[in-house]
């Protein structure tokens, strides 16, 4: 890998646990989410299972960037460091927004010829299936009022002015991005596409999220947690259990090694 090359998959890929192992799972933040969201998963995973998570521009990872003006633009970037760092297998997660940019990226590496072994989709409904949004248009009280219903905001972030004043620019400018993507028709896939969702989501409909489905040219899983939008946090080790024994499976290597 040249030093170009290694400079793109810095800048947008944070590996939380590197491994020698033969297969890396890239995880995709939530709208305002950051990599750290993903750093609990790096004792729950296999340690051949190598763990990633990507940096959005304009987030606090890469605050002095400008934000990404769509869910494709995210896609492209996030694309070109996981084709820059090598050839292993790869596997991607993706909640909420970060489930719009992994299908995104999916499609993009099945063009090139290096599709991913599985699609985990989390939180988000289908895109054909999505509704255009304003809660990002929203004056600033209002629009905090809105995103901490839904969880996953830091409390440090809630609880001070003045980290709330950083943090609001990025997170509207995440809300904007899943909120304008869609409705759109569906693009399959021939890669696994698994989802998960929890039964209380007010985010969407169990429809919405069954409907990814329809992206899946060959194996679709679905599976439900008790929970709402956040319900992967206290399902953490079941969430990852499935996604490491489906690499696995899929890899056609132990369970324990999904390598």
């Amino acid at each position: 890998m040249n030093e170009t090359s290694t400079a793109e998959s810095d800048r947008w890929l944070r590996v939380l646990r590197p491994s020698p192992g033969d297969a890396r799972l890239v995880c995709f933040p939530h709208a305002g989410g950051n990599s750290t969201f993903y750093h609990p998963w790096a004792g729950l995973l296999p340690p051949r299972l190598e763990l990633a998570a990507v940096r959005y521009p304009g987030n606090m990872e890469r605050s002095w960037e400008s934000s990404a003006p769509d869910v494709e633009t995210l896609a492209d970037g996030a694309t070109r460091a996981i084709l820059s760092d090598g050839d292993r297998p790869v596997a991607l997660f993706g909640h909420s927004l970060g489930a719009l940019v992994a299908y995104e990226v999916a499609q993009r590496l099945e063009y090139r010829g290096r599709p991913p072994v599985a699609l985990f989709l989390s939180g988000q409904a289908a895109p054909h299936h999505l509704r255009r949004g304003s809660v990002a248009l929203r004056d600033d009280d209002d629009f905090w009022a809105a995103i901490t219903t839904l969880g996953g905001i830091d409390e440090q972030v809630s609880a001070v002015a003045e980290l709330r004043a950083l943090a609001l620019p990025g997170l509207r400018s995440d809300f904007r991005i899943a909120e304008t993507y869609g409705p759109r028709p569906v693009r399959p896939l021939h890669c696994p596409v698994i989802v998960f969702t929890g039964d209380a989501d007010p985010t969407h409909a169990p429809a919405g999220a069954g409907a990814w489905n329809d992206a899946a040219r060959g194996l679709f899983r679905m599976r439900s947690f008790p929970g709402d939008h956040f319900f992967l946090v206290p399902w953490a080790a079941e969430v990852t259990g499935t996604i490491a024994a489906t690499v696995a499976e899929l890899l056609g290597a132990p369970a324990g090694a999904a390598s």
